[in-house]
């Protein structure tokens, strides 16, 4: 099973740097920083940004779990932590693989 096909769990334990950096394998150009997993995706015109905004916003609904989003005219900083386990869980990596399948 990919991440993309598992659903976020309540209470998910926070993950160490090495189960972080495994995971990191399965997520296409994500990157750890400050514990949170981030990437930034590039649009052609604020509408596809907009698009794939509420994309990614449909996904942490139905996850109930929500990232950071910077957004401008062509571009969206995704950021994953999960703020009550202090850093980086599975669903953070979850979420990540969900965000990916949206461009595939």
């Amino acid at each position: 099973m990919s991440l993309a096909d598992e659903s976020c769990q309540t209470d998910a334990a926070a993950l160490s740097t090495v189960e972080a950096e495994m995971l990191l394998t399965d997520v296409d150009d994500w990157l750890t920083a400050q514990k949170t997993l981030e990437k930034t995706f590039r649009f052609k015109n604020f509408h596809e940004t907009m698009a794939f905004v509420n994309a990614v916003s449909w996904i942490a609904h139905r996850q109930d779990h929500h990232p950071d989003l910077e957004v401008s005219y062509s571009r969206c900083k995704v950021s994953w932590s999960t703020h009550s386990a202090g850093g980086l869980t599975r669903n953070d990596f979850i979420c990540a693989a969900r965000v990916d399948a949206l461009q595939s």
